[in-house]
């Protein structure tokens, strides 16, 4: 039988506000500061009812110069993967 933490509701709202704040995704902030991703999600469910004009960045949609911009980057990082990845055959085959 597992022994349930209990949490201050400073701390619960300062995890939530890390969150919101940081943009990083829920089970990363929960394991940085050592709680379930389900008690992390309630706690950011609950302050969200409390707070209905706060949302969660994720919630917003996208603009749509920021999805251009990102598909070119991610466009520009396939290219420089597929680089690196002939380059490091090649150099594989050269070191035999």
């Amino acid at each position: 039988m597992s022994a349930r933490q209990t949490f201050s509701d400073e701390f619960k709202a300062d995890a939530v506000d890390l969150v919101i704040s940081s943009g990083r995704p829920i089970a990363t902030v929960a394991s940085e500061l050592g709680v379930s991703v389900t008690a992390l999600r309630r706690w950011i469910r609950y302050h969200n009812e409390g707070h209905p004009d706060a949302s969660m960045k994720s919630d917003q949609p996208v603009e749509a110069a920021k999805y251009k911009a990102l598909e070119t980057r991610l466009r520009e990082v396939e290219r420089e993967n597929e680089f690196l990845k002939k380059v490091s055959t090649f150099f594989a085959k050269e070191q035999r």
